[in-house]
C-alpha cells in the first residue's frame, strides 16, 4: 500500500525535542502539521471527489526512570476544509473531523534483555502495522514482551487486543480488532548483518473473527543482502502465509512470494511475485499487509483466491532532497479479468523539517479505469 516517502518518514521520527532545550530535564516533545489532498475521477465516479484535509499529530514522552521504563502519548486530528464531495479518504469514514488519544503507553525493561510495551502504540508487524496512508497511522493496544538473550533473535510475545487510525472500523475511536478478546501474537525476528541476513517468522490467532470463526495466520520471510560495493547492492527475499480457520469450516488458504531488487548510486530496480492459493482468501490483516507487490491503492487481496500478482518497480534518487519512482502491478484472478495499477511519485525535502509526497495512480479493474492524484505535506517539529 501507499508509504510516505523516506525523506517524510525521517522527518517524522528524528524531530529534536520543543524548544530546543527541552532534554534538559528529561521531557520530549515533538510533532508534525500534515495538510493533504486527494482526487479521484474515473470510471467509478459520477464526477471528480475529493479531499482537503489539515492536522498531524504531537507526541509527549516522560523521562526514563528505573529500568528506562518510559511513558509516551501521542494526540492525533484530521480536518477536513471547507465544503468538499469527499472520497473520505483524509477523514472519518462519515466525512467528520476525528481527534484522539492514539499513543497512551509504557515501555521498559524487566529484567535483563527482556522488556514490555503496555498500552496504545503504534506498532509495525506483518499483519498489524501502522499502514500511514492518510492523516493518522493505524495504532494498537498491545501488551507485548521482548526478548534479545540470544544474539541476533528478537522473541515477541503478547496481545493486541484493539485498533483506531486509517484501517480501522473507526479511525478517531478505538475498536475491538475482532468480534472476540483479539489476537494472540507470537514471533521470532533474526537479523545479522555480517552475513547480510534477515529473517522473521510470526503467527497471530485470532479469536472470533468471522462468524464465530478462530483464524490463525502463519507468516514467514527472509531477506539475503549483498553489498557489490559502495555504489552497489543486491538482494533476494521470499515469502510464505498460511491462513487456517482453526474451527467451522476449517478451510485454509496460502501466499508465497519472491522479490529481486538491485541498486546502484541511488538508482533501484526490483521485481516481485505472489501467488496465492485455497479456500481462504488473501487479506492484508490490519494494515497495509505484508505482501511484495503490494502497490499504492491495491495488494493481491484485490485479486482474492487463487490468483497472481507480478509488479515491477523503479526508484532513483536525484539527489539528497529529490526522489522519483513509478511501478506497475497485473493481477490476475482466477475468474475474470486482470487488474491493473499504475503508480508515479515525487518526494521533495525542503529541509531537515519540511518535505512534500506527491502521487499519481491508474487502476484498472477490467470494466472501470480510476485515476487518483495526492500531495502530502509534512512538517515536523
Amino acid at each position: 500500500m501507499k508509504r510516505l516517502s523516506l525523506a517524510t518518514a525521517l522527518l517524522l521520527v528524528s524531530q529534536p525535542a520543543f524548544g530546543g532545550d527541552a532534554n534538559s530535564n528529561g521531557w520530549s516533545v515533538s510533532g508534525n502539521i500534515r495538510t493533504a489532498f486527494i482526487s479521484d475521477d474515473g470510471d467509478s465516479y459520477d464526477d471528480e471527489v475529493h479531499d482537503l484535509a489539515t492536522g498531524g499529530s504531537i507526541t509527549v514522552l516522560t523521562p526514563k526512570i528505573e529500568n528506562n521504563f518510559q511513558i509516551g502519548a501521542t494526540l492525533y486530528t484530521a480536518q477536513p476544509l471547507f465544503g468538499q464531495k469527499t472520497d473520505k479518504w483524509l477523514t472519518e469514514h462519515d466525512g467528520s473531523s476525528y481527534s484522539y488519544l492514539g499513543e497512551a503507553y509504557i515501555t521498559g525493561v524487566l529484567f535483563g534483555k527482556t522488556a514490555v510495551i503496555l498500552g496504545r502504540k503504534v506498532i509495525d508487524t506483518p499483519f498489524a502495522d501502522s499502514d500511514d496512508i492518510g492523516m493518522a497511522p493505524n495504532s494498537f493496544e498491545v501488551y507485548l514482551v521482548q526478548n534479545s538473550d540470544i544474539p541476533n533473535f528478537t522473541f515477541t510475545a503478547g496481545r493486541v487486543t484493539k485498533w483506531a487510525g486509517h484501517d480501522a472500523p473507526v479511525r478517531g475511536e478505538f475498536s475491538d480488532l475482532t468480534g472476540g478478546d483479539g489476537a494472540s501474537v507470537f514471533a521470532v525476528n533474526y537479523a545479522n548483518s555480517d552475513l547480510g541476513l534477515e529473517g522473521q517468522a510470526w503467527y497471530y490467532h485470532l479469536d472470533n473473527l468471522e462468524d464465530k470463526v478462530d483464524v490463525g495466520i502463519f507468516y514467514v520471510d527472509g531477506t539475503y543482502s549483498l553489498d557489490i560495493d559502495d555504489k552497489t547492492s543486491i538482494s533476494l527475499s521470499g515469502q510464505f502465509t498460511r491462513y487456517q480457520q482453526i474451527n467451522g469450516p476449517e478451510d485454509d488458504g496460502s501466499v508465497g512470494g519472491v522479490q529481486g531488487e538491485f541498486s546502484y548510486n541511488g538508482l533501484t530496480v526490483a521485481l516481485a511475485y505472489n501467488q496465492a492459493d485455497g479456500d481462504v482468501a488473501p487479506n492484508n490483516g490490519f494494515g497495509g499487509g505484508p505482501f511484495y507487490t503490494s502497490s499504492d491503492l491495491w495488494s493481491i487481496e484485490k485479486a482474492g483466491n487463487d490468483s497472481t500478482a507480478f509488479k515491477g518497480s523503479i526508484s532513483y534518487d536525484i539527489n539528497e532532497k529529490i526522489s522519483v519512482s513509478g511501478s506497475y502491478l497485473t493481477m490476475t484472478p482466477d475468474e475474470g479479468d486482470d487488474l491493473t495499477e499504475a503508480d508515479f511519485g515525487l518526494s521533495y525535502a525542503y529541509n531537515d523539517n519540511l518535505a512534500i509526497d506527491f502521487y499519481a495512480e491508474q487502476t484498472d479493474d477490467g470494466t472501470n479505469t480510476d485515476q487518483e492524484y495526492s500531495i502530502f505535506v509534512n512538517y515536523g517539529f
